[in-house]
């Protein structure tokens, strides 16, 4: 397996300008990232330093979080809200120039909370709407899509917290574009916090599967602490034939801030 340090979980606590280094240091080859700019459609010059940040560490973005909102507010995606049509067409056009300077080949689109006083059907055809024009939009950089499902714990108003209901909208997405680059971001914590068994998942959507990311539960701390069998999970990866990148998405046991135990926990991974 290849794995993936994720910015904004294990160095959220730098200054964006340090968490590339900071995961090098650590060990890490490849990088994830939640959205990390305040401002949707950041300026060239502040792409262009954050991307710098990654050549000068020699880590390679390998998945990007659409802008999103503000996740500490709780939001979590803006494609299913009717009045950020334009914010999602900027961010998208960022995004674009992101992965040309990086490389990076997937995104993940995070669909967006029910709104009050919204008609949840009219949120559906919105986020169908614009994750069809996400899909189009990468499909001319042939880059994928990936589609989270989350919990109701963490995301009580977030509606994708069933799997099945997240690959049914993933078919939907690669029919309605005949692209067939959207699939599925496969979470291990999501997953077991809503009951559903990792290994399962990955043997019933095997086909569908895009990037994973792995975090235990309870607690969402780094696997090994909680409950879920990281090994089986591993093995049925492998056994379905995934070749692609495991992003490490959970809150670090030393805040990211020894080099050298976060180097331990990295290689006891891949053991």
């Amino acid at each position: 397996m290849r794995y993936a340090a994720n910015l904004s979980m294990l160095f959220g606590h730098l200054p964006l300008a340090e968490r590339a280094a900071a995961a090098r240091v650590a060990g890490f080859r490849f990088a994830e990232t939640w959205w990390p700019f305040v401002d949707p459609a950041p300026g060239a010059d502040e792409l262009h330093r954050f991307c710098g940040t990654l050549e000068a560490a020699d880590l390679r973005l390998v998945l990007l979080n659409l802008d999103a909102g503000d996740p500490g507010r709780g939001d979590r995606g803006l494609l299913s809200d009717p009045a950020q049509q334009a914010r999602v067409e900027a961010n998208l056009e960022a995004v674009a120039c992101l992965l040309d300077r990086t490389g990076c080949r997937t995104v993940n689109a995070l669909y967006g909370n029910r709104l009050p006083g919204h008609d949840a059907g009219e949120q559906d055809r919105t986020a169908l709407r614009r994750l069809v024009r996400v899909a189009d939009r990468m499909a001319e950089l042939g880059a994928c899509v990936v589609l989270e499902t989350l919990n109701t714990t963490d995301s009580p108003a977030f509606p994708l917290t069933d799997i099945r209901r997240t690959a049914e909208l993933v078919h939907r997405v690669n029919d309605t574009t005949g692209h067939g680059n959207v699939g599925l971001l496969l979470d291990t914590y999501h997953l077991t916090t809503m009951g559903t068994d990792p290994v399962a998942a990955v043997r019933e959507f095997a086909g569908l599967i895009r990037h994973v990311q792995f975090a235990d539960a309870p607690g969402r701390g780094r696997p090994g602490t909680g409950s879920i069998d990281f090994p089986a999970v591993t093995k049925a990866l492998a056994a379905v034939g995934y070749d692609g990148f495991v992003g490490l998405e959970y809150h670090p046991r030393h805040g990211g801030t020894d080099p050298e135990r976060n180097r331990d926990e990295n290689r006891q991974l891949r053991t």
